[in-house]
C-alpha cells in the first residue's frame, strides 16, 4: 500500500513536468515496483528497469539497470523527414531533409501488470504509449507507438556511464568497441579504402571509396559490458549513436519502435540468446575445414596450378573456381560473366571435371549472385516474365556495377524466386558443384518497385536474407544439407537461418586499417559478436586498383587466415597483375606448410564448430567474451581468440618483425616457439615472418594434439 501510495503521488508530480526541463526529485519521492521478472524504480532522475535473479543472471546492488530512461531530457525523439538517396555499384549516400522534429515530452500516467509497464503522455502533441514487456526471465520487450503515422523517424534515449562499452552492429571493419560511435544499419557495398587515403579518393570518383561504417553486413544488435544486449526489431534504416557519455541514442526510420533486451552475467550467453531467435548456422562439408584454393583460366590452368600446389606438398580439400560461367575483361579488372550456365569453352564437359575433382578428393565451388546482365536466353527469359526489380515506370531497373549494367531479380516474386532456385540446383549444383559464393544482396535500389508492393525502403535490408534462404532452399530441396555449402557476404538479422558461412569481403590488397589486412580482424571479431559465427577472409584481399599485391602482404594473409575457420586464396582483381600462393616455389613452399598446420587445426575447428551449431558461439572471438571483467580486453581489436584455448595476433603491419600482444590471464604457451608467458599482461613479441604469435593455453585438452614447435 505504501508502495502505491507513493506511485500515485509521483505520477501526479509527472503530469505536471514536461521533461525539457531537470526535474528535482527528493529521496521521499522515491518510488518502487516489483513485477513478475523485472522491478521499477524512480531515482537520480531516471526511470530505472532492473531485471529479478534468474538462472542465467545474477543481480547484485551494483548491477547497472536493463534499461534506464532519463528524466533529465526526453527520452523520446520524433520527427518527419524525407531521404535524398544517391546510389552506384552498391553504394549509398543519404540526404536528409527533416522537418517538425521534437522532443517536447510529457509522462501522464504510468500503469502495471503483473508483467507490463505502460508508460503514457504526450509527445509533441501527439499521445504515445510505451510498452515495457517482461513476461519472460531476462528479456525486456521495449514497444513504442504514435498515433500520428505521419511521423516517420524515432528516437529512444537510454541513459549511460563512461563505463559502459558496446561491441557488435555487425560486421564492422574499422571498429570494434563502437562507444564514441554513430553506427548507421544500411546493407551495402564495403567501400574500397574506406577512408584510407589515396584509394578511397580514387574510389569517390566512382562513388565505391565507402567509410569507416559501410558494410554488407551491419546488424541492429550490441552487447553492453553492463551485461546485456540490445536488438531493434526492424528492417528500415537506423542509427545508433553511442557517442554521448551519459546517452545512447537508437534512431529508427518508422512510426514505431520495437527492441528487446535481455540482460545475462555471460556475454556468450547473450549470444546464444540471439542466436536462438534469429538462426545459428548448420554443420559444414569436411571439405570447409580444409585448403581451399582460388583458381580460375580453364581446366589445363586450374589442373596445372593443383599439380604444382601438390607437388610442394599443399593439402587440397576443394578449388573455388569463379569462372565457370565465364569471364569478362573490363577497365576494372577481369570481371565474371553473370549468366548462370558453365562455361564450355573453359571447361569443356564440366561435370566429368567435377567428378574427376573429387574422384582426387577435391570439391569444386563455383559463383552466383542474384544479377543477371543483358545477354543471353536467361536474361530474356527474366524480362519477358517480369522477374526483376523495376523502376518507377514499371520498366527493368537497370542498376550500375562497375563497367557494365545488370537487373536485379525481384525475390519478392515468388514465380522469379523458385525460378533462379531452379537455375541453381540444375545448372551449378546437378552440374557437380559442391558450393558457391553466394555473392551480393545489398544492391536494391532505394526507390525500386517490387512485385510484392512492400516499400524497397523497408525490405532492402531483408533482401539479403531472402538471398540466403534462396541458396539454403536449393541445398536442401536437392536433398544436400550438411553436403554443400554456400558463403555469403551481405547479411541483416536472420540471414543466420538460412546462411551457412560466411565471408568478410572484398578487402584490399594493401596494408591500410580501414580497407586493407588491418581490417580483417575487426571483422571477424564483430561479425561473431553479432551472431554470425563462421567467417573467414580471403588470403591476399581482393581490390588493387592503384598497387598490385605486396608479396609480404599476401605471406602475412596466409598466416592469419590459416588460424581462420576457412582457409581460401583469392587471385583479386587483376589476377595476373598479382603475386600469387601458386607464383614462385618459396610461395608454393610456404603457402603449403601452413596449409598443413590449418590441416592440423581441423578437429579443433570441428568441435567449436558443434559449439557454433547448437550454441551459436563465433569460432573467431573476442577476448572479451572470454574475459567479460577484464578491461584490459576491451579495445582490443587486433588479436582474437579461435575458440577458446587458442590466440591469434596476427601481423598486419608492413615491414615488421615484432608486435605488442596483450595475453589474457592464464598461462599461454606460443605455438611456434614453446615458450610459456603468464597471463593479464603486455608483451613486446618478436614476430619474424613464418613465426606469427599464437599461443594455446597451458591446460587445454588439445596442447599436445597441436604443438607445432616440436
Amino acid at each position: 500500500m505504501k508502495t502505491n501510495l507513493l506511485l500515485s503521488a509521483w505520477l501526479v508530480l509527472m503530469s505536471a513536468c514536461v521533461v525539457t526541463e531537470f526535474v528535482t526529485v527528493s529521496p521521499k519521492d522515491k518510488n518502487y515496483y516489483s513485477a513478475r521478472h523485472i522491478e521499477f524504480s524512480m531515482d537520480e532522475q531516471k526511470i530505472n528497469i532492473f531485471f529479478k535473479p534468474s538462472d542465467k543472471f545474477t543481480a547484485t546492488s551494483s548491477t547497472p539497470p536493463a534499461l534506464r530512461l532519463p528524466l533529465d531530457q526526453p527520452f523520446l525523439r520524433i520527427a518527419q523527414s524525407t531521404s535524398k538517396v544517391k546510389h552506384k555499384y552498391g553504394s549509398f549516400r543519404f540526404t536528409e531533409q527533416v522537418k517538425n522534429a521534437c522532443a517536447e515530452l510529457t509522462v501522464s500516467n504510468i500503469n502495471f501488470s503483473e508483467t507490463t509497464i505502460v508508460i503514457r503522455g504526450d509527445l509533441c502533441g501527439n499521445d504515445f504509449n510505451m510498452f515495457l514487456v517482461a513476461d519472460e526471465p531476462n528479456t525486456l520487450q521495449v514497444r513504442v507507438r504514435l498515433e500520428d503515422t505521419t511521423y516517420n523517424r524515432i528516437t529512444l534515449v537510454q541513459s549511460s556511464t563512461a563505463d559502459e562499452q558496446v561491441f557488435g552492429m555487425g560486421e564492422q571493419f574499422s571498429h570494434v568497441n563502437l562507444r564514441g560511435e554513430r553506427v548507421p544499419v544500411w546493407v551495402q557495398e564495403q567501400g574500397i579504402g574506406r577512408g584510407d587515403m589515396p584509394l578511397t579518393g580514387f574510389a569517390n570518383t566512382q562513388m565505391a571509396g565507402g567509410g569507416e561504417f559501410t558494410t554488407y553486413a551491419p546488424m541492429p544488435f550490441y552487447i553492453s559490458t553492463f551485461k546485456k544486449s540490445f536488438v531493434l526489431h526492424h528492417t528500415t534504416r537506423s542509427i545508433f549513436d553511442f557517442r554521448y557519455v551519459h546517452a545512447i541514442e537508437t534512431e529508427v526510420w518508422d512510426n514505431q519502435f520495437a527492441a528487446t533486451i535481455h540482460q545475462m552475467d555471460n556475454p556468450l550467453d547473450l549470444i546464444e540468446n540471439y542466436t536462438e531467435n534469429t538462426g545459428r548456422l548448420p554443420a559444414l562439408p569436411d571439405w570447409a575445414y580444409g585448403t581451399i584454393l582460388g583458381i580460375q583460366g580453364g581446366t589445363q590452368i586450374v589442373d596445372n596450378q593443383i599439380n604444382n600446389l601438390q607437388k610442394s606438398g599443399a593439402p587440397l580439400s576443394a578449388i573455388w573456381i569463379q569462372d565457370w560461367c565465364g569471364k569478362r575483361e573490363t577497365e576494372l579488372g577481369s570481371q565474371l560473366r553473370w549468366y548462370w550456365q558453365t562455361d564450355e569453352n573453359r571447361y569443356p564437359d564440366f561435370k566429368n571435371f567435377c567428378t574427376k575433382m573429387n574422384k582426387k578428393g577435391i570439391a569444386v565451388l563455383g559463383y552466383v549472385n542474384p544479377f543477371l546482365t543483358a545477354d543471353g536466353e536467361l536474361y530474356d527469359t527474366a524480362t519477358a516474365r517480369g522477374f526483376f526489380v523495376k523502376n518507377n515506370l514499371g520498366q527493368p531497373y537497370i542498376i550500375e556495377t562497375p563497367d557494365f549494367d545488370a537487373c536485379l531479380i525481384d525475390l519478392t516474386n515468388s514465380d522469379a524466386f523458385e525460378w533462379l532456385k531452379n537455375i541453381i540446383k540444375t545448372n551449378m549444383i546437378g552440374a557437380g558443384l559442391s558450393g558457391w559464393m553466394a555473392d551480393y544482396g545489398g544492391g536494391l535500389p532505394w526507390d525500386a518497385v517490387l512485385h510484392s508492393g512492400i516499400s524497397a525502403e523497408e525490405y532492402h535490408n531483408r533482401y539479403p536474407v531472402e538471398w540466403a534462404r534462396l541458396n539454403r532452399e536449393a541445398i536442401e530441396e536437392t536433398g544436400n544439407e550438411g553436403k554443400l555449402a554456400f558463403f555469403s557476404r551481405t547479411a541483416f538479422t536472420n540471414s543466420n537461418q538460412h546462411a551457412t558461412l560466411y565471408w568478410a569481403g572484398n578487402q584490399t590488397t594493401y596494408w591500410q586499417k580501414n580497407g586493407g589486412l588491418a581490417s580483417v580482424v575487426p571483422a571477424l571479431l564483430s561479425s561473431g559478436i553479432s551472431g554470425m559465427s563462421v567467417n573467414h577472409a580471403e588470403v591476399g584481399g581482393f581490390s588493387n586498383l592503384i598497387l598490385d599485391r605486396d608479396p609480404e602482404l599476401l605471406i602475412r594473409s596466409i598466416e592469419l587466415c590459416a588460424f581462420t575457420p576457412i582457409f581460401r586464396t583469392y587471385e583479386g582483381v587483376f589476377p595476373d597483375d598479382n603475386i600469387q600462393v601458386y607464383d614462385t616455389p618459396e610461395l608454393r613452399t610456404f603457402y603449403a606448410r601452413f596449409a598443413r598446420i590449418h590441416e592440423t587445426l581441423q578437429p579443433y575447428l570441428k568441435a567449436q564448430m558443434q559449439a557454433a551449431t547448437e550454441k551459436g558461439y563465433p569460432i573467431i572471438r573476442h577476448l572479451y567474451l572470454h574475459y567479460p571483467d577484464d578491461k584490459n580486453t576491451y579495445k582490443i581489436k587486433d588479436e582474437y581468440l579461435l575458440g577458446s584455448d587458442i590466440l591469434v595476433a596476427p601481423v598486419v603491419k608492413k615491414r615488421t618483425v615484432d608486435t605488442e600482444v596483450y595475453i589474457p590471464p592464464g598461462e599461454w604457451q606460443h605455438l611456434f616457439t614453446g615458450e610459456v608467458f603468464s597471463g593479464g599482461l603486455r608483451y613486446k613479441l618478436d614476430a619474424p615472418i613464418g613465426t606469427p604469435p599464437v599461443f594455446i593455453k597451458t591446460d587445454s585438452p588439445w596442447k599436445e594434439e597441436l604443438n607445432m614447435w616440436e
